[in-house]
């Protein structure tokens, strides 16, 4: 599960995203989690004029290529499983679709308890949490316990609803959604803020093999529900508390949660590939003497060949692909996240100033210029609807990015699909993408 910091960390910058190279060309570029609502942010950022709240250019209404999100694959495990990419300047991509769990040494087996869940609702007003709740599509006894003003606590900021734990796990996907899409909007909810997530309409793959009984998958994917483009499970304390004489399913359960759909990723070059092409666009960051030779002696092999595409990614992302960090030795030190990790692609032996949220700021804005369509090692900075920054990745080829999904030692450095990716970020307002190229790495 996602796990963020309160300033400069994985969904948790708080400060406005930098301001735009002053030699920049204008790139801002729209991404939209669900395509159900393309026209609606195209015509939002249409009407509006002149520099956004970041003093950045007004958006272009059309996002290139770089950041399209390709369309699923047809139907079926194989099809889901095993598939092409689309054709471009990076070549024939070939993918495998794997999930990573958190290791068993991050998950909780030990016999805590958590807390009786408590709601907290955001600046609401009496008259507005009844209005909330009537409108929720409950059953008449929910209905009756939530709308009662006797079982709320008032708050200077808000209000706390204790609800019972068989209301919690009887509510149907619909009221939900509409409750916890709440929630989310208050750090006092942590576990709605930040549920565990998979993409929308993922379930079986999410829990496929889980090794948990039949009744308790069935139970976990009654208690999902949707938020944009991610499908979400909140409701960890209640079962896990109901698990206390069976820790080999807590365990299991959690372990699974944990999933994160990423990729074993292939280039195919062939005997007529264009090797030069291939080279110019795996080799930015002056490392052509590197793969060039690699991909022509693939290309030498009769038939052709296909090579991992850890191979042709720079030191730093090559050493961490599908490993999770060290524990530091000191606790005081900081984690690596997303912002750390996307300004460090090209760097070798990492620069440690990028922790602090000032620098890396800085240099973004000093040493990257705004484009409008990406290319390999661009970085992608994914911002809220507000302005703020909620993630940033490094754009590899297609449409996946190198990542690392907060600053957590429990979120490792993987590839994944930019589908896969924004479901890591649960929000139904949409995500503006803004794609910055190092003017240091143009070759």
């Amino acid at each position: 599960m996602n796990e963020n910091k309160t300033v400069g960390g994985d969904g948790g910058g708080q400060e406005a995203a930098p301001g735009s190279p002053g030699k920049s060309q204008p790139g801002i570029i729209i991404y939209l989690p669900t395509r159900w609502l393309l026209a609606l942010v195209v015509l939002q950022f249409a009407l509006l004029v002149g520099p956004t709240l970041l003093n950045w250019p007004a958006s272009r209404p059309v996002p290139p290529p770089g950041l399209v999100p390709a369309a699923p694959p047809a139907a079926g495990d194989d099809a889901t499983l095993f598939f092409k990419g689309r054709p471009g300047p990076w070549g024939q991509l070939e993918y495998v679709r794997i999930n990573v769990e958190q290791p068993d040494e991050f998950v909780p087996v030990d016999d805590r308890e958590f807390e009786p869940t408590r709601w907290h609702f955001l600046n609401y007003t009496r008259a507005q949490l009844t209005a909330l709740f009537n409108a929720c599509d409950l059953t008449p006894a929910q209905r009756a316990f939530l709308a009662d003003p006797s079982n709320w606590q008032g708050a200077t900021n808000g209000i706390f609803v204790t609800p019972p734990s068989e209301l919690i796990l009887e509510l149907n996907p619909q009221a939900r959604m509409q409750i916890y899409s709440v929630l989310a909007e208050s750090e006092e909810n942590p576990g709605h803020v930040w549920p565990a997530t998979f993409r929308n309409g993922g379930f079986d793959e999410w829990f496929r093999h889980s090794g948990l009984p039949d009744a308790t998958v069935a139970t976990i994917r009654n208690l999902t529900y949707a938020r944009g483009a991610s499908l979400c499970f909140a409701d960890v304390p209640e079962l896990f508390n109901r698990m206390r004489s069976r820790p080999e399913e807590r365990r299991l359960m959690m372990k699974t949660l944990s999933r994160q759909s990423t990729l074993l990723m292939k280039l195919r070059v062939k005997p007529d590939t264009d090797v030069a092409a291939l080279t110019a666009y795996w080799s930015r960051g002056g490392r052509a003497k590197d793969v060039g030779p690699l991909l022509e002696s693939l290309r030498k092999v009769p038939g052709g060949a296909s090579v991992d595409v850890a191979h042709l990614l720079p030191p730093f992302a090559r050493k961490r692909l599908n490993t999770y960090p060290f524990p530091p030795t000191d606790e005081k030190l900081p984690l690596p996240d997303c912002f750390w990790t996307a300004m460090n692609f090209f760097n070798e032996p990492p620069d440690d100033r990028h922790f602090n949220d000032t620098i890396w700021r800085k240099e973004l804005e000093e040493d990257y210029t705004q484009v409008a369509e990406a290319t390999f090692g661009d970085l992608i900075l994914f911002l809220r609807a507000d302005g703020s920054p909620m993630h940033a990745a490094v754009h590899i080829a297609d449409d996946v990015v190198f990542t690392k999904n907060g600053g957590s030692l429990s979120q490792p450095w993987i590839l994944m699909k930019l589908e896969d990716m924004l479901a890591k970020y649960p929000t139904i307002a949409p995500m503006r993408a803004v794609i910055f190229h190092s003017k240091k790495r143009t070759t």
